[in-house]
């Protein structure tokens, strides 16, 4: 008998090649390709290269989700011109993504200038190398990241200031996508270090989710197939398209944005008490004018 592969190289409609996973029946990003959707998404909605002129001390990444690491690569080759020290930690339950990739790297093309790396990452599980100007410090932790969150040295993980969250979809892989694990991930961020968390859903569902984890919510820029994405922050001034008052009535007519409470993929409407809960959050409430000190913070570094 021949065992089926368990992930396969295909082409995706821009022509781009990427990587479908047999088992969860998705293929990664399947619009514009994973330099191009990765670009869109944790760059150049970001400003990031802008943003980080002049950025003091370390800039850590949380990498939630390695799959076959187009994001993370992207993100550090966009950086590799200014001075900085990178610190980017990934998380996946598995590295069998990062190894089919890496086995068709040819094909896929974002792993140039990058083997040496990735052959240490995939042999230790940390690597520490020069990217341009740029230094970066990589370690990933293979483990089942709703559990990890859970543990009680969790809150020693390393503050990040930016998040790729960049699982499966709620569909197929639910305990990514709880109200428990973003409530939890909420609570381990710096509350006096700004973070962003840019991801590829728009669903009513997680934005509900984010808003009563504690996160100020936005709309992201599009994304291949999707029309806008979804930016979330632990601080109201990194959003620039804030989701309004006209959203939460979306949102309460909407037969799916009920937050999931269990890692069990359902479709429900609003409860009275998620509703409730939404109405409270200061992101709805009338807010006065920012001050010119707020203004200023738009244009300063993450």
């Amino acid at each position: 008998m021949v065992e089926r592969a368990a992930y396969e190289l295909v082409r995706v409609r821009d022509g781009a090649f990427s990587i479908r996973s047999v088992a969860y029946g998705e293929t990664m990003h399947p619009g514009l390709g994973p330099v191009a959707e990765a670009r869109a998404l944790y760059v150049e909605q970001l400003r990031l290269v802008e943003h980080l002129l002049g950025h003091k001390g370390e800039f850590v990444i949380w990498d939630i989700g390695l799959g076959a690491a187009a994001n993370i690569l992207t993100v550090l080759s966009a950086l590799q011109s200014l001075d900085l020290a990178l610190r980017v930690i990934s998380f996946d339950q598995t590295l069998d993504p990062l190894r089919f990739a890496f086995q068709h790297q040819a094909a896929l093309g974002y792993f140039a200038g990058y083997q040496h790396a990735i052959e240490r990452l995939l042999e230790a599980h940390g690597t520490e190398f020069e990217c341009g100007r740029a230094s970066v410090n990589w370690q990933v932790q293979v483990t089942d990241f709703p559990t990890l969150l859970e543990r009680a040295d969790a809150d020693r993980l390393v503050k990040p200031h930016l998040v790729l969250f960049d699982p499966w979809s709620p569909a197929k892989n639910p305990a990514m996508w709880t109200a428990r694990l973003f409530g939890r991930l909420h609570h381990l961020l710096d509350a006096v270090r700004p973070c962003v968390l840019p991801t590829y859903s728009r669903s009513t569902l997680l934005r509900v989710t984010l808003l009563m984890s504690g996160f100020w919510v936005g709309t992201g820029r599009a994304a291949g197939r999707k029309e806008e994405t979804t930016l979330a922050a632990n601080r109201p001034e990194w959003i620039e398209r804030p989701l309004d008052g006209r959203w939460l009535e979306r949102a309460g007519r909407s037969s799916s944005a009920e937050p999931l409470w269990e890692p069990i993929y359902r479709r429900a409407p609003l409860s009275n008490h998620s509703r409730h809960q939404l109405r409270q959050h200061p992101q709805f409430q009338r807010a006065a004018p920012p001050e010119p000190s707020e203004v200023r913070l738009r244009g300063s570094t993450l």
